[in-house]
């Protein structure tokens, strides 16, 4: 594995699993899961993602029925590069917040550097805010 994927993993991981066991006990018809996993089809990017998600089981059909935080790194076999965000699903794809809004491509992420990496963490309570808000409110503000 990556050297990125095992610190990220152990910077974030633990957050996100205290959000999803605490946001369970505070919505409890709510699920919430976390992951880990690369998410590369292609094998000459090599992606992993990490997360929570909280999937609203009572969202409308058609609706957007989950809400993610989504740690990312791409590009873990070249320049790799790395990402935060709190993002809807489909229809919406709304995206709440993100550590670097300014950038419209993975490939304009800034380089994952242990700089960068040490910004995300600084960050990481602004994107679990997002989160806790985007849960609370129950579906995307575009669809409010």
């Amino acid at each position: 594995m990556h050297p990125l994927v095992d610190q990220i993993e152990r910077l974030f991981l633990p957050d996100l699993e205290r959000i999803a066991s605490q946001m369970q006990a505070r919505f409890p018809a709510l699920k919430f899961n976390t992951w880990q996993w690369p998410t590369s089809v292609q094998p000459e990017y090599k992606d992993y993602d990490l997360g929570v998600e909280c999937l609203f089981p009572a969202a409308a059909k058609g609706a957007a029925d989950n809400v993610a935080l989504i740690i990312e790194l791409c590009f873990l076999n070249s320049t790799p590069r790395l990402n935060g965000s709190v993002v809807w699903n489909h229809p919406s794809g709304q995206l709440e917040a993100e550590f670097n809004d300014y950038y419209l491509t993975n490939a304009e992420w800034p380089e994952a550097n242990q700089e960068t990496v040490e910004e995300l963490r600084e960050f990481f309570p602004n994107l679990a805010e997002a989160f806790n808000s985007a849960v609370e409110r129950g579906l995307p503000t575009d669809a409010a």
